[in-house]
């Protein structure tokens, strides 16, 4: 099992979710108006100086999806230009 943490510009929500829909991901852990900075971008701290914020989304997937979210995730970062989106997985090793 995988668990997949995306923290994205919240531009992309719409994207985001409509991926998970395509990839069967049913479940999952939203944070709206995350703040915060990028290696390579400059800071949303949703205020006058730096305006805008981030979603962030955790999920939990089984090896039969492991591969095809990480795909679909995969083909969205690139078809962001590589901007918007950070993606961060680990192993996940037990769910109660």
């Amino acid at each position: 099992m995988k668990m997949f943490l995306l923290i994205y510009d919240v531009d992309f929500d719409e994207d985001v979710m409509e991926t998970f829909s395509t990839c069967c991901v049913t479940g999952y852990t939203k944070w709206d108006r995350v703040m915060g900075k990028g290696e390579r971008s400059d800071p949303k701290l949703d205020d006058a100086v730096w305006p805008g914020f981030n979603c962030a989304v955790m999920i939990g997937v089984d090896e039969q999806l492991e591969q095809t979210v990480f795909e679909a995730l995969q083909s969205l970062h690139e078809r962001m230009g590589g901007k918007g989106l950070k993606v961060f997985s680990w192993p996940l090793e037990r769910v109660i």
